[in-house]
């Protein structure tokens, strides 16, 4: 990561701030836990906070995801502060996959950022929209999720005989809104997400449906 300019820089001092207070935005070895850095300038340009500078995730990852994450650790006991940090953070099958040594609540902002960076062009960070639902353009091989300019971009780089079918063959549209429904015997629970002001989801609403079951 960090091959382009970051949208959204922080000064030195500020995060080395940050890293005081949330050491696991540091590298640390998967395997022993041991810090990859030794001294604070290697950390200082080294770290998790700075893991999508110039990508199109960066607002998603530094200005919803992060702080949301930064509250949660501020509630934890010092036990489980200490035991927390990211065992691999990467981009999978277009979305962003963020594993953790700690399972950070029911409501898992893990799996919210997964969902929400699908929406959003891994290039330049739109979140596209059409008559109010979300839109992204999906390449095939390497999935990649793009804005109509940027997926524009990525087939102008090949020879295409039809490009605007190609362009009309990877576009998507999220009809329906962010949730999932989870299967228990004799019933399903129905969790429905909305968008919240600054582009998170939370619940909206929670649908029980019990199913009669027979003898």
């Amino acid at each position: 990561m960090g091959l382009f300019s970051p949208k959204y820089p922080i000064d030195d001092d500020a995060m080395l701030d940050l890293l005081n207070k949330y050491p696991f935005l540091k590298f640390h070895n998967a395997f022993n836990g041991i810090e990859v850095y030794g001294t604070d300038a290697e950390n200082i340009g080294n770290n998790y906070y700075k893991f999508w500078d110039g990508h199109g995730w960066e607002d998603l990852w530094k200005n919803r995801y992060l702080p949301r994450l930064f509250k949660l650790y501020d509630s934890w006991d010092e036990n489980t502060k200490n035991k927390f940090c990211f065992t691999e953070v990467k981009e999978k099958y277009g979305e962003l996959r963020v594993y953790t040594s700690v399972i950070v609540g029911a409501d898992s902002i893990n799996e919210i950022a997964c969902d929400l960076s699908s929406w959003i062009c891994a290039d330049c960070g739109k979140e596209p929209r059409e008559d109010g639902h979300r839109v992204i353009w999906t390449t095939g091989g390497w999935i990649t999720n793009l804005c109509e300019d940027c997926a524009r971009k990525a087939l102008a780089k090949g020879v295409r005989t039809a490009f605007d079918d190609d362009l009309a063959s990877m576009k998507n549209v999220k009809t329906k809104p962010f949730g999932y429904t989870q299967y228990q015997l004799g019933s399903e629970t129905k969790v429905v997400y909305k968008e919240t002001d600054d582009g998170w989801l939370e619940r909206d609403y929670v649908e029980q449906i019990n199913q009669s079951t027979s003898n």
